[in-house]
């Protein structure tokens, strides 16, 4: 990518990328503290901690 804008399409993808990044490193961050941890329960575990972070306001 260079400094041109990006299309619609070209946003979208990059967010898509951004946020699977985002969920891959949090579910590792998971996996890390529960070597055992069943697919279902990190799952479980995801939801709550994204859902935590979109009631979450910026601090000034």
């Amino acid at each position: 990518m260079n400094r041109e804008k990006l299309t619609p399409e070209e946003k979208v993808n990059l967010t898509i990328t951004m946020v699977d990044t985002c969920v891959s490193i949090c579910a590792d961050g998971i996996k890390d503290h529960d070597k055992t941890i069943k697919d279902k329960k990190l799952i479980e575990k995801l939801r709550a901690r994204i859902t935590l972070n979109k009631r979450r306001h910026p601090e000034v």
